[in-house]
Order: C-alpha cells, then structure tokens, then sequence
C-alpha cells in the first residue's frame, strides 16, 4: 500500500521582539512545516487582507480536522505564551461541548499529562474576527504545540495571521513570614454551600456530618448583571445581604464560612463555573475594591474562616499589553494587599491558574503576603470524578485504567505533586476547596 505524505508549507518565521511563532499564510511553500489533516487547504486570495490563508472544511459533525506544529520548548519553558489567529466562519454549528468548534489551542504536555488551552468558542458565520489564548507553560514541560482547525462541528473556517508571543517574566516579590501553621492534621472539613442554607442543614451538617467548614459562593444567578462596574456591585451587595442572614446560623453550630468569589467583574463564566478574567484595569480594580470592602465588613466577624479570592481562574483572554489588565499571580497580591489594609488577620485564600488545579501551583509565585492559605481543587480523573456529565459516559471503578493510565493512590499523589512540593518549598497551609466524585 502506498502512504501519501501530505506536507502543507506556510509563511512561518522566528522574528523579533518577543515572538517565537508567526504564520501569515500568504504562501504556500515557506521555511515551516505544518501537519497535514483532511478538509484542510491552502487558499490564495482568501486571507483578510487579500493574501492568502489556510481553510478547514467539515461535513462530519464527529470530526476533527487539525493541523499542528510544535514551538521550540527551550524558547517556552517558564514563560506565559499568547496565542492569537483571526478567524473567518461560514454556517459552523454549534456544540453542548465547550472545548468543541474552531480550534485555535495550544497542547502542553508535562509529566502529568497534557493541558490544552484555546480561545473562546463562536459559532454561526462572521467575517474576520481576532481571537486569542493564554497559557503558562512549566518549566518542566516536555512540548508546547500549536494546533488550529475544526473539532466536532460542521461547517468553514479561514485562519489567517497566526502569532505566538511570550509573555513579560513573572514577578517576584519579596519573602515574607506567612504566619500560619502548616498543621499536621486535618483541621477543617465540610462542603460548598448548596440552595439549602436553613437552620436544620447547618445543624446537620455538624452533628451528623461532623463538618466546621463551608464553602459559601458568592455566586451569580440567572438575570444578574456582572459585565459592569456597577451592575457587578449589585450582585455583591445581594449576596452579602443573603450571608448576613446565614452567619447566625453558622455561629450557632460552630460552622466556619469560606467566603468564595465565584464570579468577577465582567469575568467569562464558563461551563465548568471558571472565571475567564477580565483584563480591563477598571474591572481588575473593582475586584482589588470589592474585597477590601468585604474585609472590613467582615473582619470581626468569628464565623468567617478566609476570603477565597476567586474560584478557578482562568487567564484565557489575558493578553500583555501597557497599560493592560495584569496576571492573575500579580492580581492576586494586589488584592491581598488591599485586604490586608483593613484586616490583618483573617486568612487569604488563592488559587492558582488555570482552573485552580494542583499543576497551577507549580509555578505560582507566592503572594509576599502574611497570612495566605493556598489551594488547590482536585477531580482527577475526571473520566470518573466526572462520568455521566456531559460526553463522559458513565460506569467505571476505581482503581482502574483511564486515558491510558491505571489510577490508584499512587498516581493520585503524582498527580498532586506539585502542590506537594510547593508547600515543602515554601512552607505554606494547603486547603483543598473543591474535590469529589459524582454519585
């Protein structure tokens, strides 16, 4: 049988500044090589300014048309990486799954797995429009590859003027005593606060469930506004209001809150319930504001155990630019900073991105505040933490074999290495916010 090797060149060229990837398809035969997949084609003339650009056509709604090359890693290694493409769409369906559509993505693999950050999802047809991704990748990463294309929708799109840049160098502050115990034991456990927070459900939650700790969202529902500065305060101000009534509750059955802000300030909220931030100043500081207000409502109050300072963030849309909004490691201080100027005692919890995962740890740089708890949100694998949502099917035993990999205690600890050896590193309290298994 003979095999027919496909290989499509493009305009792609190292160049200056703090790029390391550029790709105008305005040719067809160039110095770089992308992989080759069906649907996909070369087409003069089709790129946005008249040039040429590279076409992914899809019938088949199970499909994936991708075409790839990999990023040179020594280039990568411990830098955040922007990731941007303008796209073209023409009658692209949509899809319940929120990774599937146009593919403009960035597979990291590492020596727990692979991660693959991509842009935000648009279906339908329009002309061309810029679309971005962010990523960190760490320093221990093995590849960083670039993929675009069409992924389990039907449909045409055009990709043209494709980019990769670096990232500015992580900030590092200076060392401070944190000031907490790393405690030998389990202190605190309990749950996330559900739609039952009456007087019977916090009783039976410390008398039948011996829990002291409640995760207590501060969450925005249906018809809530949080795209702007003030409709956002609105929506803080409600639920403020609904903890005031909640802390008696808590006070009498010796239940501890974690007040957890579960949205922000014109921030993206995902399927998953993960804070695509904003990078707008004004809206990074209304949040910088927002929880210095709470601290000094607050922080006398017995009941609240720490101000978790953003559920899951995601730096998808984060984009370095002067004058721009900053990371989430860097805003994250910020905020700290300002809660710190009202109250000194209460802890500051943090969550590292992308998704407040364990791997999130293994590049954060801690706060330089006193009095942080760092955490980590755990649903590994997610095949079975997670069967029966969404595209996972459901059945599954644990231990067992998924994605390849049989998981058992062992590979849970591996998979929770990095928070592991942050807190060796730097000595710090951990606090698991968010870990279970459907049932």
């Amino acid at each position: 049988m003979k095999k027919l090797l496909f290989i499509l060149f493009c305009c792609i060229s190292l160049s200056a500044a703090e790029a390391v990837l550029q790709a105008d398809f305005d040719t067809e035969a160039s110095c770089g090589v992308w992989s080759r997949a069906a649907g996909m084609s070369w087409r003069p003339g089709e790129g946005r300014n008249g040039g040429g650009a590279l076409r992914f056509d899809s019938s088949d709604p199970e499909g994936c048309r991708h075409a790839g090359v990999f990023l040179d890693i020594d280039e990568v290694r411990g830098r955040g990486v922007v990731l941007e493409a303008w796209i073209r769409a023409e009658n692209v369906s949509s899809s319940d799954v929120v990774f599937h559509g146009p593919k403009l993505m960035l597979v990291i693999t590492g020596k727990n797995g692979k991660v693959y950050p991509d842009q935000p999802k648009e279906y339908g047809s329009y002309d061309w429009k810029k679309f971005t991704a962010f990523a960190r990748v760490p320093q221990d990463a093995e590849s960083v590859r670039v993929v675009i294309g069409i992924e389990e929708v039907t449909g045409t799109l055009w990709f043209d003027d494709l980019r990769v840049t670096l990232g500015p160098q992580q900030a590092v502050w200076p060392v401070v005593p944190n000031g907490l115990p790393v405690p030998e034991k389990t202190r605190y456990r309990g749950v996330m606060s559900g739609y039952d927070l009456s007087e019977e459900a916090f009783r039976e939650l410390g008398e039948v469930w011996n829990a002291n700790l409640l995760r207590y969202q501060i969450i925005h529902r249906k018809g809530d506004d949080y795209s702007t500065v003030e409709g956002f305060r609105k929506l803080i101000e409600a639920r403020l209001h609904e903890l005031d009534a909640v802390l008696p509750r808590a006070r009498k059955h010796g239940i501890r809150l974690v007040l957890d802000m579960h949205v922000s300030p014109d921030s993206h909220v995902t399927g998953q319930i993960s804070n695509e931030l904003s990078y707008a100043p004004e809206m990074q500081q209304e949040l910088i504001d927002t929880w210095r207000r709470i601290a000094a409502r607050y922080r006398n109050e017995p009941a609240i155990y720490g101000y978790d300072l953003l559920n899951e963030p995601l730096e998808s849309r984060y984009v370095p630019k002067p004058g721009g909004g900053v990371c989430w490691n860097e805003l994250a201080r910020k905020i700290a900073l300002a809660i710190r100027e009202v109250d000194s005692e209460t802890p500051v919890i943090v969550q590292g991105a992308p998704w407040g995962g364990a791997d999130a740890l293994e590049d954060f740089v801690p706060l330089g505040v006193p009095k942080v708890i760092y955490s980590f949100h755990f649903y590994g694998p997610a095949v079975y933490t997670h069967q029966g949502i969404g595209f996972r099917p459901f059945g599954g035993e644990y231990p067992g074999v998924y994605g390849g990999e049989y998981w058992d205690r062992a590979r849970l600890e591996k998979a929770m290495s990095a928070v592991i050896e942050f807190q060796k590193k730097y000595r710090v309290p951990i606090y698991v916010g968010e870990f279970g298994v459907v049932r």
